[in-house]
């Protein structure tokens, strides 16, 4: 509707609100006799009642928000083309996302020691969600990377081997390997790498386990290793692989001494205690510890409870100065008393 049709309809509105009197038209005629002098003043009232009339109707046209014919600019005029305020809605800013910190979670894992016989470690890895195949994962990339705190220990698994993926499914932890690269040497390293990795993986998913109720377990039991997705018969033609894997009799894997605690690098305070683990003839271990120089600073007969073929262990507790030694764990030999199985961590008492 355009503004002149909106003035009509104003007057035409005032006009039917006006009653008629019987002699009007009378009246009429004796108000036009007397007012002619006044005619240019009406002429000016109906001026300024027509302007009033307009501002109504732009009023009127405002609040229904007729819109207007906009009058061209001038050439060479900047048009502002900037919208105006509440025509567009205010842009909508996403709610940040927030990342989860990652998680540092404690993971054992095995290598391999003196005459290919598996020592164990605690490393500590950072994860980006605690999972028990991020925990996997993390540490069989340990074992295969080779980087135990104790320069004695290491991994039997070439330097190109790497971790793919971990699946766990039925009490079956799925290894995925690439780049398993050329044989380790002798069929007992080809064995104690494979072991390696089974071993790392039980051990966590143990842990895993003792850590929650019995409705959140896993269970694992057996590991099967693929490469690059697919099951393989073997590994470097010496090593079975064909079936899911079973850690390998603990007296024919594991070191018959282990000194569990302190590790390698490990600061302690002057008291502390020395954790022994093994399977040795009559339990009978000797615990040695060497100063800075190699002097023999305390020593002493350790009986575990329990001796081979069974597995037993002992916890002793020493004191010493502050300063740097050298924590050893063996057994003698009962046929010639030579030192067998020894395992030995340098660590600083503070």
């Amino acid at each position: 509707m355009n503004p002149e049709e909106l003035l009509r309809r104003a007057f035409e509105a005032r006009a039917n609100t006006v009653e008629v009197a019987p002699d009007a038209l009378g009246t009429i005629r004796r108000r036009i006799a007397r007012s002619r002098p006044r005619r240019r003043a009406i002429t000016i009232g109906l001026a300024s009642l027509a302007t009033t009339a307009a501002a109504v109707v732009a009023t009127v046209a405002l609040a229904f928000d007729v819109p207007r014919q906009a009058t061209p600019a001038p050439p060479g005029t900047a048009i502002d083309t900037t919208p105006t305020q509440g025509v567009f809605p205010a842009p909508v800013t996403p709610a940040p996302t927030t990342t989860p910190p990652p998680v540092q979670v404690r993971v054992p894992v095995y290598y391999v020691g003196t005459a290919d016989r598996l020592y164990r470690e605690f490393h500590f890895a950072t994860l980006p969600t605690d999972t028990i195949q991020a925990r996997v994962a993390a540490a069989a990339g340990m074992a295969l990377d080779g980087g135990a705190s104790d320069p004695d220990y290491r991994t039997r698994w070439p330097g190109t081997a790497q971790i793919r993926g971990v699946r766990i499914e039925d009490a079956v932890a799925t290894v995925d390997l690439s780049a398993v690269g050329r044989s380790p040497g002798s069929a007992s390293a080809a064995r104690a790498a494979v072991q390696q990795l089974v071993w790392t993986v039980t051990a966590v998913t143990a842990d895993w386990d003792a850590e929650r109720p019995a409705r959140d377990q896993i269970k694992v039991t057996s590991v099967r290793v693929t490469v690059d997705g697919a099951r393989v018969e073997n590994l470097w033609d010496q090593v079975d692989v064909s079936r899911d894997l079973v850690r390998a009799p603990a007296d024919q894997t594991q070191a018959l001494v282990w000194l569990i605690s302190p590790q390698h690098g490990d600061t302690v305070n002057r008291e502390f205690t020395v954790y022994i683990y093994g399977s040795v003839p009559e339990a009978n271990v000797i615990l040695r510890i060497l100063g800075p120089t190699g002097e023999t600073v305390h020593t002493e007969p350790v009986t575990l409870d329990a001796g081979g073929p069974l597995w037993g262990e002992a916890h002793v507790r020493v004191t010493l100065e502050p300063g740097r030694f050298t924590v050893q764990a063996s057994f003698e030999s009962l046929a010639d008393g030579s030192v067998q199985a020894l395992d030995d961590h340098e660590i600083t008492v503070r």
